[in-house]
């Protein structure tokens, strides 16, 4: 019968605890794991026609234009038109200030639409079951004209397509997109 003890005190585990957290990290930094930064890449579509491509149910508030524009290849003067943001740079526009801009409209205009909006006028498949995403009317124009949509998809957008006007990024003060 073997009977082992192990006394350990505060000093040898604090300096257990400061060698496995930092050498955690490093060991994360030197396989390239540890990022403090967002990449602002949307993950990718991992099977079907669309393996590869960059999946707009990944676009999120801190995206600008012109990081959608990188990963979709849709000019960010055309997300500008669409969303009736008139400013001189619509590359550096927020998609989080659409929410902000349009909060007096009534309708949730915001995230969830530049995802649909990305998604058919791309092509790229998007479920909308359950969900009720509305779509400025200048967004829907520009995906009727542009694409061919299937009757499903015309018949969304019909269905949740609201009339707001043209905004300006002016508009948005700094204190009202943080």
């Amino acid at each position: 019968q073997w009977k082992c003890e192990m006394n350990l005190t505060s000093k040898p585990l604090a300096i257990i605890i400061f060698v496995l957290m930092f050498g955690g990290i490093s060991f994360s930094s030197v396989m390239g794991w540890w990022q403090t930064e967002t990449t602002k890449e949307p993950a990718t579509f991992t099977e079907g026609e669309f393996a590869g491509m960059a999946n707009p149910a990944d676009i999120r508030g801190s995206y600008t234009f012109g990081d959608i524009t990188n990963s979709f290849d849709i000019d960010s003067q055309i997300l500008a038109q669409a969303f009736g943001i008139t400013t001189e740079d619509p590359a550096a526009f927020g998609v989080k200030e659409l929410e902000t801009i349009y909060l007096d409209s009534g309708f949730e205009i915001g995230t969830a639409s530049v995802r649909l909006f990305v998604a058919y006028y791309n092509g790229l498949p998007f479920d909308t079951t359950g969900l009720e995403i509305y779509m400025p009317k200048s967004a829907t124009d520009i995906l009727l004209a542009r694409r061919n949509l299937s009757p499903e998809q015309i018949a969304y957008l019909e269905s949740f397509t609201v009339n707001v006007g043209e905004i300006s990024a002016a508009d948005v003060t700094p204190a009202a997109t943080e």
